[in-house]
């Protein structure tokens, strides 16, 4: 069994991980564009554009998500608000 000291953290074996998927993907996408440089030169335009309407979906993703997440933010202190006016239904 591996003593604590010698484990790594979940946050930095997460990064770790993270970057390897990166460099693997990455070589995997480096040899793709290798084996069909020709059809990447034949259509540039339509990866351009696909590649336009993926980063544009993420970031409408992204902020989709944060709006939900101040909207969950506010209703949380609107609870909490309306929780601590009140007393408690149990006898103390």
């Amino acid at each position: 069994m591996a003593s604590s000291s010698r484990t790594t953290p979940p946050r930095c074996r997460a990064i770790g991980l993270a970057l390897l998927d990166a460099l693997i993907a990455g070589a995997a996408l480096g040899y793709l564009a290798h084996q069909y440089r020709e059809a990447l030169v034949a259509n540039s335009a339509a990866i351009g554009l696909a590649l336009l309407f993926a980063f544009g979906l993420a970031f409408a993703v992204r902020a989709g998500a944060r709006l939900l997440r101040q909207a969950n933010s506010r209703v949380d202190s609107i609870f909490a608000d309306e929780l601590r006016d009140k007393p408690s239904p149990w006898p103390r």
